[in-house]
């Protein structure tokens, strides 16, 4: 079961983020837009969702809105990204139910940074608020 999903329409921030999560040992599935990822999200328990907020199809504000709509999905760790700077995108998206923002062009240390965090931010919560994992998922610590 893969620990991390990719929702990125862009080809080339696709392979760069699959190619530093490998590098780094987590596994990752990858879906083109919000659509496909509520598809992937009700097939399986990833640990973490790297959502870009502005793709086609569903766009990463309303596919947020539609995994926090969903109970088994309230606590999984989302970390929108997007290339949207502008001063207060960060706070639009944690209102709209993400737990990070990162903007592009972003680093190495950035994603994996974020993603150590959120992960440990879910590990350490309750059991009736933490996310349903498989039992045999664990991830190493990344470099």
């Amino acid at each position: 079961m893969p620990d991390i999903l990719i929702v990125e329409d862009n080809p080339v921030n696709q392979k760069l983020i699959a190619f530093l999560l490998a590098r780094s040992g987590y596994s990752y599935d990858i879906a083109e837009n919000g659509a496909i990822a509520l598809d992937r999200l009700d097939k399986a328990a990833y640990r973490l969702v790297l959502l870009d907020m502005m793709m086609p199809v569903m766009n990463g504000y309303d596919a947020i809105k539609a995994i926090r709509s969903q109970d088994r999905l309230r606590h999984l760790p989302v970390i929108a990204l997007t290339a949207n700077a502008m001063k207060g995108e960060a706070e639009k998206c944690r209102a709209a139910g993400c737990d990070d923002y990162i903007a592009k062009p972003y680093s190495k240390d950035q994603i994996l940074g974020a993603i150590a965090t959120q992960l440990a931010r879910s590990a350490t919560a309750t059991p009736s608020t933490a996310v349903p994992r498989p039992a045999s998922n664990q991830l190493p610590r990344p470099v």
